[in-house]
């Protein structure tokens, strides 16, 4: 098993950027998730605010920070429709240094069952193949699986794929999911921290020794006041890297 990179997730307007840099520094294959929707992150919100101050931050610095907008509620439901709300526009123009894509991924939080917008599958299709330079993030679990597949088998998109029986509450499975494709990189959230990613990840790679994957964890990296903790994001991934496993460049 291969490890792509480690993905800490809830990054917001509650972080001090100097902390994403530092993290960086120390650990290049740290990705920064951003949870984004309309009700988070539109035009005169905080969080947006905390965005064009981290755009800046990148541009003034040069460095490129690993970055992921995980899209949530009306922003996926639009996007699932073939819509692209202003502010995200807005998000995936924005370019870093060197001008690539300062968002390099980009997460869908649907859930066919839960969200207002059954995805179809031609269509999603299409709406990612608008975005050729991005890397797309599909949700799995039961619910959408028969979706993702027929994507998957139509070889039109490359996506990566995202495990988490918990849908974004931090709960750890009974058994970890068994990768579904062996050709594209497959992640793995829902209950990691510091104190137990060792002990996940060889579950993960029992189920597949050959697998490329990549993890994911946000609840168990809160501190005390319910947002992004530095520290509990650093001791997350200084375990997982102090793990025997081999790395793919991120």
């Amino acid at each position: 098993m291969k490890l792509k990179c480690i993905t800490c997730s809830g990054a917001n307007e509650f972080t001090c950027i100097d902390d994403l840099f530092a993290l960086h520094r120390e650990f290049p294959c740290v990705e920064f998730g951003i949870q984004v929707s309309g009700k988070k992150c539109g035009f005169d919100s905080k969080r947006f605010a905390w965005l064009q101050d981290l755009k800046e931050q990148i541009l003034i610095s040069g460095i490129n920070l690993n970055l992921a907008l995980h899209l949530n509620q009306d922003w996926v439901d639009e996007f699932c429709d073939g819509n692209i709300v202003p502010e995200l526009q807005e998000l995936l123009s924005w370019k870093n240094a060197q001008g690539a894509p300062m968002f390099q991924r980009v997460q869908l939080n649907f859930k066919i069952g839960r969200n207002e917008i059954t995805p179809i599958p031609t269509e999603l299709e299409a709406q990612m193949m608008r975005f050729p330079h991005l890397r797309f993030i599909l949700s799995y679990n039961a619910a959408n699986a028969l979706l993702i597949k027929e994507i998957y088998h139509r070889h039109n998109v490359i996506f990566d794929l995202l495990f988490d029986e918990s849908f974004g509450e931090g709960i750890a499975p009974d058994c970890r999911q068994k990768p579904v494709f062996d050709d594209i990189v497959q992640g793995y959230a829902g209950g990691l921290s510091p104190e137990n990613v060792a002990e996940e990840l060889q579950k993960i790679a029992l189920l597949s020794p050959k697998a490329l994957i990549f993890i994911d964890a946000e609840g168990k990296l809160k501190g005390y006041n319910g947002h992004f903790s530095y520290a509990k994001a650093r001791d997350f991934v200084a375990s997982t890297v102090h793990t025997n496993f081999d790395w793919c460049e991120c």
